[in-house]
């Protein structure tokens, strides 16, 4: 992952950008969220290519096109996971 990172914040993944269901973090689908500081992409909601690498760890996701560090999650997007993950408990 060489490319400079791009803050990505709200964010949550999608499937692609016609489908708006919330889909895993995981390499073929689309993170979808806010940029404000990367000259070359629009400012405010953005979606990326496909996801091709994802480092859970360090908060970093490589798409075709761009290297984004996760920001803050959207926190619908968090209650979809956590409900995925553990259904008694949403």
């Amino acid at each position: 992952m060489e490319k400079p990172p791009i803050l990505i914040e709200n964010w949550s993944v999608v499937e692609s950008v016609s489908a708006s269901e919330w889909c895993a973090l995981e390499p073929g689908r689309r993170l979808t969220g806010y940029v404000y500081t990367h000259a070359e992409l629009p400012r405010g909601l953005i979606y990326t290519s496909a996801i091709v690498r994802i480092d859970e760890a360090s908060g970093l996701v490589e798409t075709r096109n761009n290297l984004y560090q996760l920001g803050h999650r959207n926190d619908e997007y968090e209650h979809w996971l956590r409900a995925k993950d553990h259904p008694r408990a949403a």
